[in-house]
């Protein structure tokens, strides 16, 4: 696999309409992702209070690329860390991919749109508007890399690493991924699986053969065995290295590489939390996605200083509040010691503003939870997922029953971490309180 960064060389303007493009000039101005596009426009009172004060707005990204006829073949994907929000990527006047969550990553299939060997254009559209309760930006605020890979290659967003077994004399990685051939003929591939120790030696080996038919997908899975295992914690937080290959004879066709923690989670009532056998009692705090003046871009170094701050102010732990947080401060958690309550959604199906991801969760929620389990599961801060915070649902049988799907549905593809729900009591129930109150009972509204 080729990964190369491409946040570089990209152009934003306001977005309009297609008749109003006729004969006006160029507004673009350059920018670097990640890039908050909504944090340079001038606020108003007369604009939401729960936003910061700024507008709604549509904004549209644009850059060109050369694509060398080499690629003709391959699998060219986009990887977006996340878009705020409602984003839809063009290629070449294409529509490729969309995605209306802000938070949850996604990838854009590039090559049915491609001219080889010719410059090429992709589009990025997003909007806000009345649809978040704190200030959400807008834009492509977190990291964009593009990724070429051969027909025969690793579902990288599928990638998984666990220690189901764990002690002080021995630990067990399995690594588990599909492999895609995209091709029209069978093949018959290595895949090979290094282990790296924190000091930087190799700690375990495997290969194995795998066998894909045409257009056609294969689960892998390896087990390693690594003795005398250096444990990840929240004051020793050692990781290792997993490098896994696709290799056709001395042929490397595809690589990624991960960093892994070796730990043990368990949680009772009667000892709580223990990880590697000690007890831990949480520190915690709820934390927003945006990095104050910065807006919400997601620049690597500011997502590390928020989580180097919180553990030097004696933190252990943190809440993403109420949304996947970005790849970066996950990486810095792993890094430094932080544990990660993942959290998925702020809203389900009732709305707590206007036009806010309730009119997308019905459609979305199961690849947006996908999406985000898929990528943090491999994460050795992350210990919980919650999926949800103070969804109104919760007190009815059928949000109830929601709430246990989506619940089922994290486990089916971790069954590692635990699973909870920020659940408030009083929202749950607000209205039996308003109809038994009176709907003047609390005033006038002014927004959730």
């Amino acid at each position: 696999m080729t990964a190369l960064n491409f946040n570089d060389d990209w152009s934003v303007a306001p977005q309009i309409s297609l008749f109003a493009k006729l004969g006006g000039a160029d507004v673009s101005t350059a920018v670097t992702l990640p890039h908050d596009a909504l944090i340079s426009t001038p606020r108003a009172p007369e604009n939401r209070g729960k936003g910061g004060y700024f507008p709604s707005a549509a904004f549209q990204y644009s850059k060109r690329f050369d694509v060398p006829e080499e690629w003709r073949g391959k699998h060219v994907t986009l990887h977006f860390d996340g878009a705020y929000r409602d984003a839809m990527v063009y290629v070449n006047d294409a529509l490729a991919a969309n995605r209306p969550n802000g938070y949850a990553p996604f990838d854009a299939v590039l090559d049915p749109y491609l001219r080889f060997g010719e410059s090429n254009a992709v589009r990025v559209d997003v909007r806000t508007h009345d649809d978040s309760r704190w200030y959400a930006g807008a834009g492509i605020y977190r990291d964009v890399r593009l990724e070429v890979r051969e027909p025969v290659h690793i579902r990288a967003s599928q990638l998984q690493v666990r220690t189901p077994t764990v002690d002080d004399e021995l630990a067990t990685f399995e690594v588990a991924f599909p492999v895609d051939n995209l091709s029209g003929e069978t093949r018959t591939v290595d895949a090979r699986v290094v282990l790296i120790a924190p000091d930087g030696q190799q700690a375990a080996e495997a290969v194995e053969p795998v066998t894909v038919l045409p257009r056609a997908c294969a689960d892998v899975r390896i087990r390693l065995y690594v003795e005398a295992p250096e444990r990840w914690s929240v004051d020793h937080p050692r990781l290792y290295q997993a490098r896994i290959e696709l290799r056709d004879g001395d042929t490397t066709l595809d690589a990624n590489t991960l960093r892994v923690g070796v730990r043990t989670v368990q949680l009772d009532p009667r000892r709580g939390l223990r990880i590697n056998g000690v007890p831990l009692k949480l520190r915690g705090a709820c934390i927003h996605h945006d990095n104050g003046p910065l807006g919400a871009a997601a620049f690597g170094d500011a997502e590390f200083r928020k989580i180097r701050l919180l553990k030097e102010a004696g933190f252990n732990a943190i809440r993403s509040s109420h949304n996947p947080i970005s790849e970066a401060m996950l990486d810095a958690c792993d890094e430094l010691g932080m544990i990660v309550m993942d959290e998925s959604f702020d809203v389900w199906t009732v709305q707590k503003s206007s036009f806010d991801y309730s009119v997308s969760f019905s459609d979305w929620w199961e690849r947006d939870l996908e999406a985000m389990v898929f990528r943090d599961r491999t994460h050795a801060s992350v210990l919980f997922y919650s999926i949800g915070n103070e969804i109104p649902e919760t007190g009815d049988r059928f949000g109830a029953s929601l709430g246990r799907r989506m619940a089922e549905k994290v486990r089916s593809l971790d069954p590692d971490r635990f699973v909870t729900n920020g659940i408030n009591g009083f929202v749950s129930v607000i209205d039996d309180v308003v109809k038994m109150m009176g709907a003047g009972a609390f005033g006038e509204a002014s927004g959730t």
